[in-house]
């Protein structure tokens, strides 16, 4: 009788080790929650700290980084991880379980920048004006555009507010050689005849030997629509430079047709 006892719990001692093992072998790898990779983005300076939810593993969490001057991060609740951006530069938080399971979470931090590669250049014009003298302003206009097609701009933003920092402007085509000036981001309403009384946001750009300008961003409404696409346009107004030439003008602006901005989001 005590034989078959004994046997009895050496057997649901080795039934328990067998499932504690088939456990620990299907566990699922320590990932980030509804993310796809373990990349993340940051954008600095900012206050804000963000958090991470984690999954897989045994869930006892510990976490280590090999760059906390760059960023802040700890264990908030037992499977929720924060995120604090620090300083401009790159981390790899460690994220580790008393299973032996690891995952390593690349933190890029890096300013917010918008990118706006110019698709068309087009002119805006109205006014008592005879056909030439539209051609001529309109030549004059289009030469003040300091991109080309294929050109444009990245807005580098230095600031928590994200309203201003250096902008890189690229002449002949976007990512190659580049001026480098600086921007102030506004938020304007313009009255117009054309557009009413809208809400706008516009750059003040700052370049080397070259005047203060202005451009505002809208919508683009080609004279002749074929697509029901919505294009995003730089608007600057020309007006003051053609009224003493031409007088009789109403409305001169440069129009550069925007392709989607890309963003660095965490």
């Amino acid at each position: 009788m005590r034989l078959n006892s004994m046997l009895a719990t050496v057997l649901i001692f080795l039934c328990s080790l067998v499932i504690s093992s088939c456990s620990n072998d299907e566990l699922a790898p320590i990932s980030l929650k509804n993310r796809e990779t373990a990349n993340i983005k940051l954008n600095y300076p900012n206050n804000q700290t963000y958090s991470f939810p984690l999954q897989g593993g045994d869930g006892n969490y510990e976490i280590s980084c090999d760059k906390p001057e760059i960023i802040e991060t700890k264990m908030i609740s037992s499977c929720d991880i924060s995120i604090k951006a620090l300083a401009l530069g790159e981390a790899i938080i460690t994220v580790k379980d008393q299973s032996g399971n690891t995952l390593d979470i690349h933190v890029i931090v890096d300013y917010y920048t918008d990118n706006y590669i110019v698709s068309k250049q087009d002119i805006f014009l109205t006014g008592d004006l005879k056909d030439s003298e539209k051609q001529t302003i309109k030549e004059k206009a289009l030469a003040t555009i300091p991109v080309k097609t294929g050109g444009g701009y990245k807005f580098i933003y230095t600031d928590a507010e994200i309203a201003r920092g250096k902008v890189l402007v690229y002449q002949e085509k976007f990512g190659d050689k580049a001026i480098e000036g600086s921007f102030e981001r506004k938020s304007n309403e313009i009255e117009n005849e054309q557009w009413g009384t809208k809400h706008l946001i516009s750059f003040d750009l700052t370049l080397p030997e070259q005047p203060k300008r202005t451009f505002i961003i809208s919508e683009y409404i080609p004279s002749s629509r074929t697509s029901p696409i919505v294009l995003m346009a730089f608007f600057e107004d020309l007006k003051k430079t053609f009224t003493i030439d031409y007088p009789t003008v109403e409305q001169v602006y440069t129009e550069q047709v925007l392709t989607v901005p890309s963003h660095l989001y965490y």
